[in-house]
C-alpha cells in the first residue's frame, strides 16, 4: 500500500451530520467551531460569502463548488456582508439539524441552498495528514476536475440526502467518507509543487524524504535506524535526520515510533488482545518497551486502553 493510501485507511469518522438548506435572502448564520470536527459544504444553488473569522478569510463559493474545513473552525455564512449574522444555536432550539433535514431560514427573497454538514474524527493517535490540513480547502470547479469522480459524488450525495429515502443515513456515511478522500486528492493536486504546501505531503513528494516516508509505511515493524534509513535513500545520516525533521517536523525515529502505535492501535480495534503479539507485530520484541511507546503516545497504558475499546464496543451494542 502507497504512504498516503496507508495513512488516508487508518483515519475514521465518527459521525456525520447534514441537511440540505433553503436560505432566503437576507440571511447569516454564525456556525461555532468544534475541534476534531470537519465541516463542509457545497452550493447547489445561488451564491454566498463565507468568512471564516479567526482567519479573516472570505469566500464566494458558486454553485457546484465545495469547502472543507478541516479544522472545525468558526464560520459566517450570509447571502451579503451587509446581512444580520445569527449564531445557528438561536435558530433551531440550540441544536444542530436534524441528520437529513431540510433547513429554512431567512426573509423570504433569493434562494440559496447548500448541502452542509460535519463529521468527527475518531483520532487516538496522532495522523501526520489529518495534523497537517489547513483551516480551509476551497474547491473550484477546475479544482473538482482533477478528480474525475468526485463532481459525481457530490451529486449524489446531495440528491440522496434531498431524497431522504430509507438507508440515507448509511449511504451518507459512506459517500462522505468517499468525499473526504477524493477532496483530499484533489487538494494534493492543487497545491502540488507548492511552498505553501503542509509539510507532511511536502515530504512526501520529496524524492529522499518521501521515499522513508514510504519505507516505513511498507514495513513498519522492520528494525529501521535513521542511519538505516539514510543509507537506504543514499544520505548520510546527518543530512537525512536534518532533512526529514525539517520537512516533516517530527524526527524520523519519533516519526516511525507514532506510525507503529497507529498501528497497534489498529490491531486492537480489530479484536486482537495479546499485548505480546501486538508488541511484536509493530516492530517490539519487548512488551515492557511496546508499553512504554505506546503510553508515551497514546496517553494510556496498552492493556486500559483495549479495555477502554471493549467497553466502547458493549455501549455501541447496547444502545
Amino acid at each position: 500500500m502507497d504512504c498516503l493510501s496507508d495513512v488516508l485507511n487508518r483515519i475514521r469518522f465518527r459521525g456525520t451530520i447534514y441537511c440540505v438548506t433553503e436560505f432566503t435572502a437576507p440571511w447569516g448564520l454564525r456556525m461555532p467551531g468544534y475541534e476534531g470536527h470537519v465541516g463542509f459544504l457545497m452550493m447547489l444553488r445561488g451564491g454566498c460569502l463565507v468568512t471564516l473569522p479567526e482567519t479573516n478569510q472570505s469566500f464566494t463559493p458558486a454553485s457546484g463548488e465545495l469547502m472543507l474545513l478541516p479544522r472545525g473552525a468558526i464560520c459566517v455564512i450570509q447571502d451579503q456582508a451587509s446581512s444580520a449574522v445569527t449564531p445557528i444555536v438561536e435558530v433551531n432550539n440550540g441544536q444542530p439539524p436534524n441528520r437529513g433535514q431540510l433547513f429554512r431560514f431567512g426573509g423570504g427573497g433569493a434562494l440559496t441552498s447548500l448541502l452542509m454538514g460535519c463529521f468527527e474524527f475518531d483520532m487516538r493517535v496522532k495522523n501526520p495528514l489529518v495534523e497537517g490540513l489547513p483551516d480551509v480547502i476551497y474547491l473550484k470547479g477546475e479544482h473538482l476536475q482533477s478528480e474525475p469522480w468526485l463532481d459525481t459524488t457530490l451529486r449524489f450525495l446531495a440528491a440522496e440526502t434531498e431524497n431522504g429515502r430509507q438507508g440515507t443515513n448509511l449511504l451518507v456515511s459512506r459517500l462522505t467518507d468517499m468525499v473526504f478522500v477524493q477532496v483530499i486528492r484533489a487538494y494534493i493536486s492543487q497545491i502540488k509543487n507548492c511552498s505553501e504546501a503542509p509539510n507532511w505531503l511536502r515530504a512526501l513528494g520529496d524524492p529522499e524524504i518521501g521515499a522513508a516516508l514510504n519505507l516505513i509505511h511498507e514495513q513498519p515493524s522492520a528494525p529501521w535506524t535513521v542511519a538505516s534509513l539514510a543509507s537506504a535513500v543514499g544520505m548520510s545520516r546527518t543530512s537525512f535526520a536534518t532533512k526529514f525533521s525539517s520537512l516533516v517536523t517530527n524526527s524520523p525515529m519519533d516519526y516511525l515510533t507514532s506510525w507503529r502505535m497507529q498501528g497497534a492501535v489498529s490491531l486492537m480495534e480489530q479484536g486482537e488482545d495479546n499485548l505480546s503479539q501486538i508488541a511484536n507485530a509493530v516492530g517490539y520484541t519487548s512488551e515492557a518497551a511496546f508499553a512504554k511507546a505506546f503510553k508515551r503516545e497514546v496517553g494510556q497504558a496498552p492493556g486500559g486502553f483495549r479495555r477502554s475499546l471493549d467497553s466502547s464496543s458493549r455501549m455501541m451494542v447496547n444502545v
